[in-house]
């Protein structure tokens, strides 16, 4: 691993642990190298004084080693870094790597319609596109001509089902179809709706990067969904 790459996943690292825990906490310099194998103590301290000296990070020396809390300007520049890959703050391949790695695992749908607004940043589009997305891949599945909870309710019935998510004939497979249409109930509610009614949001790089990846699991479970025959005279 690069210097460069070091220091973006020391960044990512930082503000993972401080949504979590809260930006006045200090954290292992030596615990975040060692998940990417850098066990070189002197690699890392300079590491530490050079994000310091950039004003990204509070640092600490302690018996334990170093100690650091990512500051606002430490999480605005790995926003950019991401979202710019001519950005100085981290090497160009380190932003490529780091959002290659978000690409793989994205639904084709979602790739298309929202993974370019992630890239720009624009994290509140690219969460509501993805999830816009997938109700659309209901509809364009079903033909059905309905929204929100008409729309699942109809399309993972139990008993007039239209997609099938597993074999209805098990119980495990009716749970399945009940917990998913919960879920999608819930996305449209919790999810889908306030982005479209407000500007406003609390979205990271990372918020908005597993929301995508969620609604890439929504997505591949309406596509591979068995379509249930016609009911007779329909």
């Amino acid at each position: 691993m690069t210097a460069q790459e070091l220091r973006l996943h020391t960044l990512r690292r930082l503000h993972e642990l401080a949504e979590a825990n809260g930006y006045h906490y200090l954290f292992s310099l030596d615990e975040i190298a060692a998940e990417v194998k850098v066990d070189d103590r002197l690699k890392v301290q300079s590491l530490g004084q050079d994000l310091e000296a950039d004003g990204l990070v509070t640092l600490s020396a302690t018996q334990g080693g170093t100690k650091a809390a990512i500051k606002m300007r430490g999480v605005q520049a790995l926003e950019e870094a991401l979202s710019n890959p001519r950005s100085k703050t981290v090497s160009t391949k380190a932003a490529q790597d780091v959002n290659g790695s978000l690409d793989s695992l994205l639904h084709p749908i979602i790739r298309e319609h929202a993974y370019p607004q992630y890239l720009d940043g624009h994290w509140r589009d690219a969460v509501l596109n993805a999830f816009i997305a997938v109700f659309d891949l209901i509809r364009n599945r079903t033909g059905l001509d309905l929204d929100g909870d008409a729309l699942v309710t109809r399309a993972f019935s139990l008993q007039r089902p239209m997609l099938m998510l597993s074999d209805l004939r098990t119980e495990s497979g009716r749970n399945d179809q009940a917990g998913f249409l919960q879920i999608y109930q819930g996305v449209y509610k919790g999810i889908r709706n306030p982005k479209v009614h407000g500007l406003q949001h609390d979205l990271t790089d990372t918020k908005a990067a597993q929301y995508l990846v969620f609604a890439s699991l929504l997505a591949r479970r309406v596509e591979e969904a068995t379509l249930a025959e016609p009911e007779p005279g329909v």
